[in-house]
């Protein structure tokens, strides 16, 4: 019997080692009554707290964002449309731990857009060694939303750099991470089943590439790097034959 409970106790334990994933995002601007249009500008304020006790470190990535009608905004930059995706890196969250970040815009312009209320939410989602390829144990509250008033004729005024635009879809999202040794390929909002990844050398040599069928709109698997020469090469992710990203990584 002693060995019974003992053993028991040991399970347990090691369930509570593993640590539970929870993201949780607050938005408090815009706040309810906010009339959202072209020139009419306003602060995006994200409370991120970890409710989990599995840690955000310094090697995980928090990426946050806005959403309107569910879809990904873009904004441009340079005189280029670029998604809407801010990144929190190099921070460490423990349990309960909070980041609050704040982005000023200058309007909401939505094609064709006539007066409306729309839902503007706040998401965050976690990637890196510790966040990806899992399922959090809460993922009801990784957005926030308000439902808002949107006013075509908005400010009267000129479109500015940081006017924020609809966006039919959501980007395909890249949280792919090597540790090294092993390619921890953990892609996002995937627009196709397949996706293509390679390794390609600084000579511009590709010494690996293999198609991937994604898992509904997800793709999480390992690519061992025991095989391929060391040093520092790209890896770069394709899908639906676009390149989606390409990053520096380090075979030892």
């Amino acid at each position: 019997m002693k060995k019974i409970v003992l053993s028991l106790a040991l399970a347990m334990s090691f369930t509570l080692a593993q640590g539970q994933n929870d993201l949780s995002i607050d938005m408090t601007s815009p706040a309810a009554g906010t009339t959202l249009g072209p020139g009419l500008g306003f602060d995006f304020d994200v409370s991120i707290t970890n409710l989990g006790t599995q840690a955000v470190t310094s090697s995980d990535t928090l990426l946050y964002y806005p959403l309107l009608n569910g879809n990904l905004l873009v904004t441009t930059q340079n005189g280029q449309q670029v998604f809407i995706v801010f990144p929190i890196t190099g921070v460490t969250m423990n349990t309960n731990d909070v980041e609050t970040r704040s982005i000023s815009f200058g309007g909401l312009s939505i094609n064709n857009g006539s007066a409306m209320n729309v839902d503007f939410c706040g998401g965050v989602i976690g990637t890196g060694p510790n966040w990806s390829g899992v399922t959090e144990s809460d993922t009801t509250n990784n957005t926030d939303c308000e439902n808002l008033p949107y006013d075509p004729a908005g400010g009267n005024v000129g479109l500015a750099e940081n006017v924020i635009f609809t966006e039919g879809s959501l980007p395909v999202l890249d949280g792919s991470y090597s540790d090294g040794y092993v390619f921890h390929v953990n892609v996002y909002n995937m627009t196709s089943q397949e996706a293509v990844i390679s390794f390609v050398d600084l000579t511009g040599r590709t010494v690996y590439r293999e198609v991937f069928q994604a898992n509904g709109s997800e793709l999480h698997t390992e690519i061992s790097l025991d095989n391929l020469p060391q040093g520092v090469m790209l890896s770069v992710l394709e899908v639906d034959g676009r390149q989606i990203n390409a990053k520096k990584i380090v075979v030892k």
